[in-house]
């Protein structure tokens, strides 16, 4: 009787490790690198996977290698972007992750437009005399 209490036990430890295990392997991973237009690598570049089934988003930044890496994402369709001040936004439409799957996207920014900012100073006394109310006549 004793036997079998430890053999029902053992069964189990074996069914629940064997479950939660399952449970594990059931999210995709994505990855890449973030470079410019000469190749060169970027690091501090906002990657984000949004799940356009619910809406979840999930953000993690490139490392001084340039690199990313959401290493749990649950199946299902997904927009991955990537952006930086000073660089154009990159995105990866309807990326389908199915169960267990290593993708790899690789981004590679382009420097944005310059932006033309145009300033115009005029003197201060010259809109005290356009403006001035004085009359330069004295009146009787």
């Amino acid at each position: 009787m004793k036997n079998l209490s430890v053999v029902f036990r053992v069964l189990l430890l074996i069914v629940f490790l064997a479950e939660s295990a399952a449970a594990q392997s059931g999210n995709a991973t994505v990855s890449g690198t973030v470079t410019d237009s000469t190749s060169a690598l970027i690091p501090g570049v906002t990657v984000k996977a949004t799940n356009t089934q619910t809406g979840v988003v999930a953000s993690t930044v490139s490392n001084e290698a340039g690199t990313y890496n959401f290493p749990s994402l649950q199946p299902g369709a997904y927009k991955v972007s990537a952006e930086l001040p000073g660089f154009q936004t990159q995105s990866f439409t309807n990326v389908q992750l199915g169960t267990s799957q290593q993708v790899r996207l690789n981004f590679t920014l382009q420097v944005a437009g310059v932006a033309q900012s145009l300033e115009v100073n005029v003197p201060v006394d010259t809109l005290l005399t356009t403006s001035s109310s004085s009359v330069g006549t004295v009146l009787n």
